[in-house]
C-alpha cells in the first residue's frame, strides 16, 4: 500500500503501510484480535474471581434453586457456551467483520487515515455509547415480542448469568447484539482505531453485566451507568423489563424498569430492617 508521507510520523499509518495484504484483511485481523481480548480477558478475570472466592460482597443474589450454578444442567450449559465462544472467536466474528467491511467504504471510512486525536476519540466513544444504548434497547425489546422471541430464547436459558452467558446466542440474536455497537460508529464515520477502542470497552461492559457481580469500583457500573450489572441480572432471572444496555435511561423513560425497581426496593428495605433489628 502507498500512503502520504505522514506515515513516517503516525503509528497507525505506519502499521497500514507495512501491512502486506488488503485493508479488508487488516480490519478482519485487528477486529478479531480485539474481540478475543475483550472476551477472554474478562472470562479469565471473572473465572479467577469465582474460583478464589474474591469479591464475595459484590456477588448478586442466587436464592432460587434453579439458579444454583452447581446444578448439572447449568454446568452443562456452561460447557456449551464455552464451545460456542471458541467457535465465535475463531470463525463467526472474523466472518462478520469480513462481510460488513464494504459498509466502511460506503460511508467513507478508510483505514488509510491518520490516527485520531484524544479529544476526537473520547467524543466519538461517548457518541457511540449513546447510540449503542438507544439501538440496543429497542432491538432487545423487539426480540422479547412473541414473534421474535424464538431467536432470543436461547440466551435466556441462563436465568442466573455468569461470564459464559455473555455470548451465548442464536446466530440471528448475535448479529442484532453486534449491530448496535457498529451502526453508530458508521453513522459518525469514526476512525477504525476509535471503533476498536469502543469494541474493547463494550466487550468488558457485556462481560461485566453477565458475570453475576455488582462491581462497586467499575465506572461502567456506577454513575450514569449505575446498576448495569444488577439490571441485566434481573432481566435474566425474572425475564421482564430492563432491556437497556449501558444506562437505565430508556427503561426509565419507557417504564420497563418498574418490576426491577420494586424488587430492589423490597430487598433494600428487608436489609435495612435486619440491620435495624
Amino acid at each position: 500500500m502507498h500512503h502520504a508521507a505522514t506515515a513516517e510520523s503516525d503509528w497507525w499509518l505506519r502499521l497500514v503501510e507495512r501491512w502486506p495484504y488488503s485493508e479488508k484483511w487488516l480490519a478482519v485481523s485487528i477486529a478479531s484480535v480485539v474481540h478475543a481480548v475483550s472476551l477472554w480477558v474478562p472470562c479469565l478475570f471473572f473465572t479467577t474471581v469465582a474460583k478464589m472466592g474474591w469479591l464475595a460482597d459484590c456477588k448478586l443474589p442466587r436464592e432460587r434453586k434453579d439458579m444454583d450454578p452447581k446444578l448439572p444442567r447449568n454446568k452443562s450449559r456452561d460447557w456449551d457456551a464455552l464451545i460456542e465462544q471458541i467457535f465465535g472467536t475463531i470463525l463467526l466474528v472474523p466472518l462478520f467483520v469480513y462481510l460488513i467491511f464494504p459498509s466502511f467504504s460506503l460511508v467513507g471510512i478508510s483505514l488509510a487515515k491518520a490516527s485520531p486525536s484524544m479529544p476526537e476519540m473520547l467524543t466519538h466513544v461517548a457518541l457511540m455509547i449513546i447510540g449503542c444504548d438507544f439501538l440496543f434497547y429497542w432491538f432487545h425489546r423487539a426480540f422479547h415480542h412473541p414473534w421474535l422471541y424464538r431467536f432470543h430464547k436461547k440466551h435466556h436459558e441462563y436465568q442466573a448469568t455468569n461470564i459464559w452467558a455473555s455470548e451465548y446466542f442464536d446466530v440471528v440474536d448475535m448479529v442484532f447484539n453486534i449491530l448496535p455497537g457498529v451502526i453508530p460508529g458508521l453513522l459518525i464515520r469514526t476512525h477504525f482505531v476509535t471503533l476498536m477502542l469502543f469494541t474493547l470497552i463494550r466487550g468488558w461492559q457485556t462481560a461485566m453485566s453477565h458475570a453475576g457481580y455488582d462491581l462497586w469500583f467499575d465506572p461502567f457500573n456506577r454513575g450514569i451507568f449505575h446498576g448495569c450489572a444488577r439490571r441485566h441480572d434481573f432481566h435474566h432471572s425474572h425475564n421482564v423489563g430492563c432491556y437497556g444496555d449501558w444506562m437505565p435511561l430508556w427503561d426509565y423513560l419507557a417504564g420497563t424498569d418498574v418490576h426491577y425497581r420494586a424488587y430492589w426496593e423490597k430487598r433494600d428495605k428487608a436489609a435495612r430492617n435486619v440491620h435495624a433489628g
